[in-house]
């Protein structure tokens, strides 16, 4: 991993720049201006940038915050967030499947009206559970009964939004993907559509027509996301510190068991152009 202080270093060996969003371009109040920077710059030599996020929400309404997070969409080519790739993949990959009833595991009624899902409130007439928003303060013993009831009646469960954990003004906070890991550590059948697994990779080099994969860069704060995401495609990346492992990276132990199992190429502790 080479640490660099300046992207503009490496820039001309890529055409293509895929950009996680919290915690790399903002941090859910306000954008970093050096990334800000960074991606005009981008743009303003030909490079095309597209935003990749972990957000159960539809790419529309992802576009919305950035706006008002002050990321205007001149500023990026193309965006797409896990939420959209998984209301795509219902149809087939879901209903299809296992049937259209919706157990609510863990979701608010926005999102119930944005997916447009049949729900039930008991997993017994359930063909399959969905997981998107987690309260502030849960830990994994507010779902332990839940997974239980699923692997008995062998339920799958669907995660929009598979990152682990996120940095909420400074607080780490649990998101859906470690309920989804636990509930397949454990036997069940989880369906997941952001980083690092591939339908959101494949729907990117599609709209994007990526001829090859030397010439894209991922930037992301997430070994377990973003840089194994990068490793998964073939793609170089990135690794921003000031994310949420900048705890991990000040133990030597712990930076260096993560860098044995995910090989980003560059390091930045924040991203600058």
């Amino acid at each position: 991993m080479k640490k660099i202080t300046s992207i503009k270093s490496i820039c001309y060996q890529y055409d293509y720049f895929l950009f996680d969003q919290w915690g790399v371009l903002h941090n859910g109040l306000n954008a970093f201006e050096d990334s800000k920077n960074c991606l005009k710059n981008l743009k303003s030599i030909g490079k095309k940038n597209i935003l990749v996020s972990n957000s159960s929400k539809l790419t529309k309404y992802s576009i919305q915050n950035l706006k008002k997070l002050g990321i205007d969409d001149d500023l990026y080519d193309y965006t797409i967030t896990s939420g959209q790739i998984a209301f795509d993949s219902f149809s087939k990959d879901i209903f299809k499947k296992y049937g259209e009833k919706c157990y609510p595991m863990s979701l608010s009624e926005d999102k119930v009206k944005m997916f447009n899902l049949k729900t039930v409130k008991n997993l017994k007439n359930a063909n399959f559970s969905l997981i998107a928003d987690i309260a502030s303060g849960s830990n994994l013993f507010d779902f332990t009964d839940d997974l239980k009831i699923m692997m008995d009646l062998k339920i799958p469960l669907v995660c929009t939004n598979p990152d682990f954990q996120v940095d909420d003004k400074g607080i780490l906070e649990m998101c859906g993907g470690t309920i989804a890991q636990l509930y397949e550590d454990i036997g069940g059948t989880v369906h997941r559509y952001g980083k690092p697994y591939n339908p959101i990779y494949s729907n990117i080099i599609d709209y994007c027509k990526i001829q090859s994969p030397k010439k894209v860069l991922v930037i992301g704060d997430s070994f377990n996301h973003d840089i194994l995401g990068a490793m998964n495609q073939g793609f170089d990346s990135l690794f921003i510190g000031n994310g949420i492992h900048r705890s991990d990276i000040k133990d030597s132990e712990r930076l260096k068991w993560y860098l044995s199992q995910f090989k980003p190429k560059y390091y930045q502790f924040m991203l600058k152009f």
